[in-house]
């Protein structure tokens, strides 16, 4: 059985392909990011209060727990290109790179889909 095969698509998805491309999706995510958190500082001061029970209308209201999808999608897809390039300046071994590099995108990833869960499980328990 042949391993190069799959381990080159996992290593060709991590190899730097376009410094490019990555510099101009990290300046528009920094901008998602900023928006939707100006969104998020308006929407908690005009919140009527700061209980847990304003917490939770807050997050059951359709708009609001649209905007914080985007605004968690967004902001962990920023902080994934931040950390990318960390890694990539200063992770010399090219096995603990590549191994730091899928531990880095599988975490980001969890952290996303438990936001996105607690969002949903809030919204449909309200």
């Amino acid at each position: 059985m042949n391993l190069s095969a799959p381990m080159n698509k996992v290593l060709y998805f991590f190899c730097p392909r376009s410094g490019t491309s990555h510099f101009w999706a990290q300046r528009l995510s920094a901008v998602g990011t900023l928006i939707t958190s100006l969104w998020f500082v308006y929407a908690i001061l005009n919140m009527p209060g700061f209980q847990y029970s304003d917490a939770l209308t807050f997050i059951a209201a359709p708009l609001n727990s649209i905007m914080l999808f985007f605004l968690i999608i967004v902001m962990a897809y920023h902080s994934s290109l931040g950390v990318q390039v960390v890694i990539e300046d200063y992770i010399h071994a090219h096995k603990l790179k590549l191994i730091t590099l899928i531990l880095s995108r599988f975490m980001h990833v969890f952290f996303v889909a438990a936001a996105v869960y607690a969002i949903i499980k809030i919204r449909l328990s309200i």
